[in-house]
């Protein structure tokens, strides 16, 4: 079964996951998806809710956020 979750950051990046529950296992597995077209490397076998899994993926987007650049005025 695929559930598809999706949240937004404070960024406004769209950050979906994708949960996979085969019949036979009773841990999910999470899969980050895409983030403005980058592909997130993110998986976990955690028995974990949805709001854990986006937090990990938000964090994710935070620490590969590049820092706003100052202008003179």
């Amino acid at each position: 079964m695929r559930t598809v979750y999706q949240s937004t950051d404070d960024y406004g990046h769209v950050l979906r996951t994708l949960k996979l529950q085969h019949e036979d296992r009773t841990d999910p597995v999470y899969l980050g998806l895409v983030i403005r077209e980058r592909e997130v490397l993110f998986q976990t076998r955690e028995s974990a809710s949805r709001d854990f899994v986006l937090q990990k993926i938000k964090d994710f987007v935070a620490s590969n956020t590049p820092e706003p650049t100052l202008q003179p005025a």
